[in-house]
């Protein structure tokens, strides 16, 4: 290995038997998550500079897809590639396939490369007191592993499929050595800790714990998981987009006739390209047709995001709620704005004339311009599969 100092170690020698099913030939980490690889988003939420990489890598995807020429394209001709042939017993049982890169005295991070977060993990910035440490991001969802924390922020214990606190672990593993992750991995199987009739690498850290090694865990601000077609597919079309990248579609009725001129002329202020669906006078006219031709249009991919207008702002915001793969939100200031698309991943925002100003427009249009959905528990409340 060469003198970086940390060891990160990616198993991706899975099947990803989900994408096969749906028709999807590359593997998992090369399928493309919007305009990049699956692999590359991954690896852009950790600092590399001072990382040896280890991929351990399925035969048949090298066979077929040359997986491992395209890492070393990718991350530099130092990578290390582990070959495996077969089904193994779990993820921990594939990370000891590594054991000859991975038995030593570097500190040792083990990474499952199907989610991506902020912030960026910068090893350097791991406690070196620890002795295993793990990101975080807050949920409730029995699909993850979780970690229950004292008071003092230590690790008391952690559990596989089972929610035994709200903070659930992201898919990064630390050890302070490589040499404690294989002791406690080699442990692990040798009591035959399973949950699922796997090896799981989370309840690695119990045994750790039960050594009296400390254990503590640092949570992420956004987090997407992207390990199944449906949780792919909602990151590329939902998750991932930004407000102002496409033009934004604009609409009202005869009372936020107003509001909408003004809004035009904001966003020509901020180089924000719009297109206007109605109405286009200020007479008596219902906003029924000028919604729908927003949402027709977004779900056909020409809009991402739209901005509504009548008098209170319900109305618009009821229809829209009826079009498929629409979740309006009816805001009226910058941090209603906000937590509409970073809780919510919201794409039609109903902007009620009567309560809100030009200036608080422009608030709302900034505060738009400079969010993104946090993912992690929040996508609990949209209907995709976990």
């Amino acid at each position: 290995m060469s003198k970086k100092k940390y060891n990160l170690l990616l198993p991706i020698a899975g099947k990803a038997q989900r994408f096969l099913d749906e028709g999807y030939i590359m593997p998992k980490p090369l399928i493309m998550a919007g305009k990049k690889n699956v692999i590359d988003l991954a690896l852009e939420s950790i600092v590399l500079k001072e990382c040896n990489l280890i991929f351990v890598c399925r035969k048949e995807h090298i066979m077929e897809h040359g997986i491992d020429q395209i890492l070393k394209n990718k991350f530099g001709d130092d990578v290390k590639i582990v070959t495996v042939d077969h089904d193994t017993a779990g993820a921990v049982s594939t990370c000891l396939l590594a054991k000859d890169y991975i038995k030593n005295e570097n500190p040792l991070l083990i990474y499952t490369p199907d989610v991506c977060f902020q912030n960026i993990l910068d090893p350097k910035t791991i406690d070196k007191d620890l002795d295993g440490f793990l990101l975080t991001f807050k949920a409730n969802n029995p699909a993850h592993s979780y970690v229950e924390i004292n008071d003092k922020g230590f690790a008391v214990r952690t559990a596989e499929k089972q929610v035994i606190s709200s903070d659930a672990a992201v898919g990064v593993y630390y050890f302070k050595t490589g040499n404690i992750f294989v002791k406690y991995a080699e442990k692990l199987i040798s009591e035959k800790i399973k949950t699922n009739n796997e090896f799981y690498i989370c309840p690695i850290y119990n045994l750790l714990i039960k050594d009296d090694l400390k254990v503590s865990i640092r949570q992420v601000e956004k987090m997407h998981v992207l390990g199944t077609p449906k949780e792919l597919e909602f990151y590329i079309n939902n998750s991932s987009l930004k407000f102002g990248t496409k033009p934004i579609g604009l609409c009202s009725d005869h009372s936020g006739y107003a509001s909408k001129l003004a809004v035009k002329k904001i966003l020509d202020k901020h180089n924000i390209t719009y297109i206007d669906f109605g109405c286009y006078v200020s007479k008596d006219s219902d906003y029924n047709s000028y919604v729908l031709q927003a949402t027709e249009h977004m779900n056909s991919k020409i809009i991402d995001f739209c901005l509504g207008f009548c008098r209170t702002g319900q109305g618009v915001n009821i229809l829209a709620n009826k079009k498929k793969n629409v979740r309006a939100a009816l805001i009226f200031d910058s941090y209603t704005a906000e937590m509409a698309i970073r809780h919510n991943c919201a794409n039609f925002f109903s902007i009620p004339e009567k309560y809100v100003d030009v200036k608080k427009i422009e608030e709302i249009i900034l505060a738009l311009k400079n969010s993104s959905f946090d993912g992690g528990r929040h996508t609990n409340r949209l209907s995709i599969d976990h």
